[in-house]
């Protein structure tokens, strides 16, 4: 499912601009689960996370999702989301191909 647009790399099966949590895994997201215990409220949840450099994408939660659909986030941004999933998937492949180690 790996292609080109020109010179970029892309997941042709995601190029869509429709977020889904199945994005994230395409792109290899890690899963982070958030146990009941740990938030103290009966019920756990989890989202996702990447690592790329000194760069965390970081999505929100599935509990929220549940309420306003999945996005994307540069970790510390507090007005840069991405909700798009070809939109992800761009950012992602511009940061991987020109982020040095």
């Amino acid at each position: 499912m790996f292609g080109y647009v020109g010179d970029f790399p892309y997941l042709g099966g995601i190029r869509n601009n429709v977020m889904t949590e199945e994005i994230f895994k395409e792109l290899g997201f890690e899963r982070v689960d958030v146990s009941a215990e740990e938030v103290g409220d009966g019920r756990g949840f989890y989202y996702y996370t990447m690592d790329i450099g000194d760069i965390c994408l970081m999505s929100n939660s599935d509990d929220e999702a549940e309420k306003e659909g999945w996005w994307c986030s540069i970790f510390d941004s507090f007005t840069f989301k991405i909700k798009g999933g070809s939109d992800l998937e761009a950012l992602v492949n511009i940061i991987r191909n020109n982020t040095n180690g």
